[in-house]
């Protein structure tokens, strides 16, 4: 008799998660991912892991809890009468945001998606949308993108004309932050350039030509 030998899982195997999200936010995560040149579902996993270790992004999705959720020193009492996340339906069209987690995050997103009462899919599907709408998350992607591609003088220019905007601006009530002014050069530059960086570069380019 032949023993079989169990066949060994990966420690670094990814686990292929595939919400159903709204229209406009497929499109909204689609266009980050247009401008800093990035796989859909890298950023989409970026988001989410983001999100899940952001505890303002918890305090968003808390309400949604049916069982307790512990988020690090914080424990989040769920409300048993709430509709279950997987018997609420909702029409139009839902596209499916493909991404892969690694088993770590995978196991996180599980326990948040037992507190939901939700399937992963579910609870990835919330978690996206809830990330997705912090401005902090967002920012610091973007942020992050814009300073590893740019070389250091054209960094230099592009938070010199950052600070030169919010300097005693009467028409910015908030401080603007870096991922508003891309989000202008995208605006400006979207026909004629395929990516963030080389829209920054023209937009700077031009900038310093007229100083």
């Amino acid at each position: 008799m032949v023993k079989q030998t169990e066949r060994k899982v990966r420690s670094d195997r990814k686990i292929d998660i595939k919400p159903t999200v709204e229209l406009e936010l497929y499109e909204t995560v689609s266009r980050i991912a247009y401008i800093t040149n990035t796989p859909i579902k890298d950023v989409g996993e970026l988001i989410c892991r983001k999100g899940l270790y952001t505890k303002k992004v918890i305090d968003c999705i808390a309400p949604k809890f049916r069982r307790d959720y512990k988020f690090k020193n914080t424990v989040f009492i769920g409300n048993k009468n709430l509709l279950s996340e997987r018997r609420k339906k909702t029409p139009g069209r839902k596209p499916r945001v493909s991404m892969r987690f690694d088993q770590e995050l995978y196991n996180d997103l599980a326990e948040l998606a037992y507190s939901l009462d939700a399937a992963p899919s579910g609870a990835a599907a919330i978690l996206l949308h809830s990330s997705i709408h912090n401005t902090e998350i967002i920012n610091e992607y973007i942020s992050k993108y814009v300073h590893s591609v740019l070389d250091s003088e054209r960094k230099n220019q592009l938070q010199l004309v950052l600070d030169y905007i919010q300097k005693g601006n009467p028409y910015v009530e908030d401080e603007l932050t870096l991922t508003q002014l891309i989000g202008y050069i995208m605006d400006e530059f979207m026909q004629k350039s395929r990516n963030v960086k080389h829209a920054v570069e023209t937009w700077l380019d031009q900038v310093i030509e007229k100083d």
